[in-house]
């Protein structure tokens, strides 16, 4: 929706796709138009990714994920193969959830 300002009949609206040139006729008495900048535009923010908490709980799932990673990584660093292998299969069970 573009709003126009023609020199005779004054303010209007023309829905127009984003891709078509701006009327320069008046479609009612084909005086010349101006195309105008419009104050009221309704953005619509569909889906995730669009607000700061989204990010954050990305961030946060991350982080979990980490500290199972960090677990079986101790796990290796202690010696403990039969600990690791359990540990690393219950991290990949984790992340296979999420």
């Amino acid at each position: 929706m573009y709003d126009y300002k023609c020199e005779n009949c004054g303010k209007f609206e023309k829905m127009q796709r984003i891709t078509e040139p701006p009327l320069e006729q008046c479609p009612v008495c084909n005086g010349n138009v101006e195309r105008l900048i419009s104050k009221n535009v309704g953005v619509v923010f569909k889906g995730s990714g669009f607000y700061k908490t989204d990010a954050q709980q990305v961030k946060e799932k991350y982080r979990e994920l980490n500290k199972e990673r960090q677990k079986d990584n101790q796990a290796i660093l202690d010696g403990d193969i039969g600990g690791f292998v359990k540990q690393s299969e219950a991290t990949t069970q984790k992340v296979s959830e999420n």
